[in-house]
């Protein structure tokens, strides 16, 4: 995978702007932080529903005082996005800057700094998740530069740390597994989306994303798509749920191998492997379902 990043890179010895990119884009809303939290209402002490990563485009609906309510965009709840209100000081207003590819980071968390050194100064952070837009060409044994908002010059990071978007879906679950197991031991986090704190189905979404296959961002609707699979046959990446009923879904993980899955538990306190057959989530189990090879991963 990574070796794609590079190539490209490599092949390219300048950039060309997109056809068309002669006329003004307008400007778009994007989070200029690490992590955003998004709440159900204009208060620090209202419930977190997600969080956004940086580089993620809102839509803004409304401002209240320190607070925008907005979609954002790449989490789907409805056709627009995840609904929610964050600070404004999460968010800046910009124009996209012209970019030949977007890659996506596939660990824990990268530091973006000031030029392609270990040792230079580290001017922004990104989660697993996080889709950054190259501003090539710039390769220096194994750096990528990238276009960051709300910063105004380029920032650097290993290339080693991201995945390219895929040119044809992924199609073995394992890779999916591997990205997942990265954020064993992370704490549970009610609306979390990093390695700081995480949701099971913040989980989910967040690994598939990273190998640009999109899921609905709670657990729920994750339930309602892909291709439904009997225990017997589950293959590593497929999501198993679990709830009171078929129409309760409240929690999902993901299925490794050797009858084990991995989830987000709040019960255990965070991400951990357990036993397909564990008495107390056979006695919930609703159903699992395999998002690699179905017509569609959004309802």
């Amino acid at each position: 995978m990574k070796f794609f990043v590079l190539a490209l890179l490599t092949a390219t010895c300048a950039w060309a702007e997109p056809a068309g990119s002669s006329q003004a884009q307008a400007p778009k809303s994007f989070i200029k932080v690490e992590v955003a939290d998004v709440r159900s209402s204009p208060q620090d002490s209202a419930e977190q529903v997600t969080q956004g990563l940086l580089g993620d485009e809102v839509q803004l609906l409304e401002q209240r005082g320190d607070w925008f309510k907005v979609y954002v965009k790449p989490q789907y709840r409805t056709a627009q996005g995840y609904p929610g209100w964050l600070r404004k000081e999460s968010v800046v207003k910009e124009t996209p800057q012209a970019s030949p590819a977007q890659v996506v980071v596939s660990v824990p968390e990268v530091s973006l700094r000031a030029r392609p050194d270990p040792q230079s100064k580290v001017l922004q952070k990104a989660g697993l998740g996080s889709a950054l837009a190259l501003a090539g060409p710039y390769q220096k044994e194994g750096w990528l530069s990238f276009w960051v908002p709300g910063l105004k010059d380029q920032v650097y990071a290993p290339a080693k740390h991201f995945e390219p978007a895929p040119e044809a879906p992924v199609t073995d679950g394992r890779e999916i597994v591997e990205t997942a197991a990265q954020l064993k031991g992370t704490p549970y986090l009610w609306g979390g989306m990093t390695y700081k704190g995480i949701d099971c189905s913040g989980f989910t979404y967040t690994a598939y994303r990273v190998h640009g296959i999109t899921l609905p961002r709670d657990a729920d609707q994750q339930f309602e798509v892909g291709i439904p699979v009997k225990l017997s046959e589950l293959q590593p990446g497929d999501l198993l749920f679990f709830g009171d009923s078929a129409k309760e879904i409240t929690h999902v993980g993901m299925y490794m191998w050797d009858g084990k899955f991995i989830h987000a538990s709040g019960s255990l306190g965070g991400v951990h492997i357990t036993k397909v057959d564990h008495p107390k989530y056979s006695a919930i189990f609703q159903g699992a379902r395999r998002m690699l090879g179905a017509e569609k991963t959004l309802p």
